[in-house]
């Protein structure tokens, strides 16, 4: 697997995913929700691609791994809906963003990125009950670089408040 590839497939997906949330005020929300479930089902499976290439688990390994990753996923669904919720507000406010808006949108980010942190801990706290140690460090890596992808690609997307 080509990591500059899947860098890229990451990156235009998630891009592709904020675009189509700015999009809503003009599209059928339904439509632009099934897109965006779309892109957010393909990049969890790419994920999933990059870590078990990167991982080289063993068979054991695997098992043990596999069942609590899902467990973690669902949590990290969890926190891409509320994200997605959130772009989407941004998005139709934001010509128009109130001092008052900024500070609830702030602090649903916040609220947001403390549920990620949290379900992510947990997870690895989790791992390190059924993995070496080297391999929890080592998928915390993949997760991490992943994760700063992902984050970039939306950033870039979504205009500064003005």
């Amino acid at each position: 697997m080509n990591c500059h590839k899947v860098v890229a497939a990451l990156s235009l997906t998630f891009a592709v995913g904020v675009s189509l949330a700015h999009a809503q005020t003009s599209a059928k929300p339904q439509s632009v929700d099934a897109a965006i479930e779309q892109l957010r089902k393909d990049t969890r499976a790419e994920k999933a691609d990059i870590i078990s290439g990167s991982m080289g688990f063993t068979a054991t390994q695997a098992a043990a791994f596999w069942p609590l990753y899902k467990k973690y996923e669902e949590a990290q669904k969890a926190v891409g809906d509320e994200k997605v919720a959130l772009i989407k507000d941004y998005a139709a406010n934001s010509g128009s963003i109130s001092e008052a808006k900024a500070t609830e949108m702030v602090g649903r980010l916040q609220a947001i990125e403390d549920k990620a942190i949290a379900a992510k801990h947990q997870f690895v706290k989790s791992l390190q009950g059924v993995l070496p140690a080297k391999q929890v460090a080592r998928y915390y890596q993949v997760e991490n670089r992943i994760q700063m992808l992902a984050d970039l690609a939306i950033a870039s997307e979504i205009p500064l408040v003005e």
